[in-house]
């Protein structure tokens, strides 16, 4: 890899505007939004999960501007909650001018930004993509609603091999755009969440080097080093969390037996649903040397105790109350639930995200 000073140069000749400054110009956005009340709008982004305020500007007879200046080019978002307006921008140090309707607020048009104009080309193009799955989602809540389970079935089966498409689609683009700024946001928000280890280092390798500094190649490359931190083979990493009572509980206190940690939350209905699961599991395998350490990925504490009686899990329950933010979370590279990490006597990880008929199948081979 390429020094990081050489990635640096190479950024700033791609992005910086030309001028005899040697300090690089920043963003001046100049916006239009028909129908909004005098008001404040907000520049935002999102970082570790949170809405963090870049800067704000007051709208008065619908226009605005907004100055300031980023390091690297970056999703931001234009919102005010009480308009219930909200605009994604890919924002970077240019004169950026926006033209918006209150009541419509996905006919937006933006200009100015070479990034906006990058990315705005790869939504056109996964657009059709994009409209089968929103259709086939709709589909999919309304045959639920009516209990048609064959129905829902087959259209979760369509769902799954349209989005298959868009990922194969997005690994392409990828591969051919691998230059553009908005490459490594692309790859963090499309396929981040459901690529595996190996698939993953595999795409961050086709980006250009000169791209590393962008935030999401950061974000990328570190999410791969905790997933490798955490693949069958590696020694379980140890996290301490309180239980319900206010308890401390350490994840190697449970060494010497089969260890299913189970991240899940009283909000996730597919965690809901698969509680059962797990519940016939430990009945099953608790005296042969199984267990399980739920880690809750709950904010509100009542709603967590009020699932786990509901639910019956009778096996030990963690949370540090922190939501995505949860530490044992963090440190497992957790960003979809539920997701379990099977770990042997030893504190070795054996299996990664089994569950139900695969997870039964797996303590079987290793109990039975």
């Amino acid at each position: 890899m390429k020094k990081i000073i050489i990635a640096v140069l190479l950024t700033s000749l791609i992005w910086s505007c030309k001028t005899s400054s040697e300090e690089t110009p920043g963003f001046n956005i100049n916006g239009t939004v028909t129908g909004f009340q005098d008001s404040i709008i907000f520049l935002k982004k999102r970082e570790a999960g949170k809405w963090v305020t870049i800067d704000s500007a007051v709208v008065k007879n619908d226009t605005f501007t907004v100055k300031g200046r980023i390091e690297q080019p970056e999703m931001c978002y234009l919102l005010n909650e009480k308009e219930n307006f909200l605009v994604p921008l890919y924002l970077e140090n240019s004169t950026i001018t926006i033209i918006a309707d209150v009541k419509n607020p996905e006919n937006v048009k933006i200009t100015g930004s070479k990034a906006q104009d990058e990315f705005d080309s790869y939504n056109k193009e996964v657009k059709t993509y994009n409209d089968k799955l929103k259709d086939l989602y709709q589909q999919y809540s309304d045959a639920q609603k009516k209990g048609d389970n064959a129905l829902t079935e087959k259209i979760d089966s369509s769902y799954s091999a349209v989005d298959k498409e868009k990922t194969e689609f997005t690994k392409g683009y990828i591969g051919s755009h691998n230059k553009s700024i908005v490459i490594p946001y692309i790859l963090y928000r499309e396929l981040s969440y459901t690529a595996g280890i190996d698939e993953l280092d595999s795409l961050l390798s086709l980006i250009d080097t000169s791209l590393s500094v962008s935030p999401y190649y950061k974000i990328l490359n570190e999410r791969i080093q905790i997933l490798k931190n955490v693949a069958v083979g590696k020694k379980a990493p140890v996290f301490t969390l309180n239980d319900t009572t206010g308890n401390p509980v350490s994840s190697a206190q449970f060494q010497g037996k089969y260890l299913l940690i189970d991240f899940w939350a009283s909000w996730c209905r597919p965690c809901r649903v698969e509680n059962p699961n797990n519940v016939k599991l430990y009945a099953d395998y608790k005296d042969k040397g199984f267990e399980i350490l739920g880690v809750s990925l709950d904010n509100d504490r009542n709603a967590w105790v009020k699932a786990i009686k509901n639910d019956n899990l009778t096996w030990t329950q963690v949370s540090d109350l922190k939501g995505w933010n949860s530490s044992a979370g963090k440190l497992y590279g957790i960003n979809s639930i539920p997701h379990t990490v099977l770990i042997d006597k030893n504190g070795i990880i054996t299996a990664n995200n089994l569950r139900a008929d695969e997870l039964r199948a797996k303590l079987s081979e290793l109990l039975d």
